[in-house]
């Protein structure tokens, strides 16, 4: 498999990050490692339990949507897929799982087409959650941000904005057929350079796809509304990792860990690092550290990365494997 430039971006940027917080947190890092040993075994059990509980609700949310296209996925195959998706997530840093995904719909029965439109209406719906959970955590627990991150605000607040936009621009490009034709007509004036121009060409062909796909599911409200709640649902599962591993009813209560993970997921989405490897780290680490010191802040980043990443991944792998298996049968 050959690795492209964009590839060896992806690495650099979060390899950087990755090593700022290692100098940074150098002198925590056994400190860390000695909390984490600490953690009795049933918690850690229960932080494995919330993040098969995200991918169950992730499964129901590709189940929803594919059987308002085609009827024909049924929620094991939607949470297989959805694992299988982890797997290429985390080897291809986050640009391969919706093409994973569009594989794995097609050899379910559904139209590639059909497939690649869904794909790209959930992560819209993804997208959309995120802005309406950190927007309504800062807004509404204002006085919890202001207590705990009050120096902070600031950017915080340019995030929502930011990310608020970005919904909202997706949102106006998928309903809005003029909308979008007046985008793309202007981007394509502007853009002078022949690279540039196959850009625009092809984040055009996306807009389309994802517009047709929408235009299905429009008519099936009930379906996004599902989806939308699946995935409140599912990112609640790994919001509560902060608090089950050193919550409190004083400092880090239910809803401080919600509220911070909610505003950290979606800072992070700003920053261009591929699926959030490196960003949601160091938002982690800057929002929970006046709550937690250095030692707990490194265990909790490090299992963190286990809880989202590295289980699924694992269990992917065998979802992976067995889906090749039975492809050589």
């Amino acid at each position: 498999m050959t690795v492209t430039k964009n590839t060896w971006l992806k690495i650099a940027i979060v390899v950087l990050i990755l090593v700022i917080l290692v100098v940074f947190f150098q002198d925590s890092f056994l400190e860390g490692f000695q909390e984490i040993a600490k953690i009795p075994g049933k918690t850690v059990i229960l932080l494995l339990c919330l993040s098969m509980g995200y991918f169950l609700a992730e499964g129901g949310v590709i189940t929803v949507m594919a059987k308002s296209c085609t009827g024909t996925v049924s929620f094991q195959s939607g949470f297989a897929c959805a694992l299988y998706c982890s797997f290429f997530r985390l080897v291809t840093f986050g640009s391969g799982s919706g093409v994973a995904e569009v594989y794995y719909l097609n050899k379910k029965g559904m139209k590639a087409a059909e497939a690649t439109g869904m794909s790209l209406v959930q992560y819209l719906i993804q997208k959309i959650t995120i802005c309406v959970m950190g927007a309504v955590s800062f807004f509404v627990c204002f006085r919890y941000v202001e207590q705990y991150i009050g120096e902070y605000q600031g950017y915080i607040a340019l995030a929502v904005l930011i990310t608020m936009a970005i919904g909202a621009g997706i949102l106006l490009i998928t309903v809005f057929e003029r909308g979008k034709n007046l985008l793309f007509f202007y981007l394509k004036k502007v853009a002078k350079r022949e690279n540039w121009k196959q850009k625009v060409r092809k984040v055009e062909e996306q807009a389309n796809i994802l517009q047709d796909g929408a235009k299905k599911l429009y008519h099936k409200k009930h379906c996004l509304f599902l989806a939308f709640f699946l995935n409140l649902a599912k990112y609640f599962f790994w919001f509560l990792t902060p608090y089950v591993l050193y919550g409190d009813e004083e400092r880090l209560t239910l809803l401080v860990s919600l509220v911070l993970m909610a505003l950290a997921t979606m800072v992070a989405g700003v920053i261009p690092t591929p699926s959030g490897y490196g960003s949601l780290d160091a938002m982690i680490i800057l929002l929970f550290h006046p709550l937690l010191g250095d030692a707990k802040i490194v265990s909790l980043v490090i299992l963190y990365r286990v809880v989202v990443s590295l289980f699924p991944f694992l269990i992917g792998m065998g979802v992976v494997a067995w889906s090749l298996r039975k492809e050589k049968k």
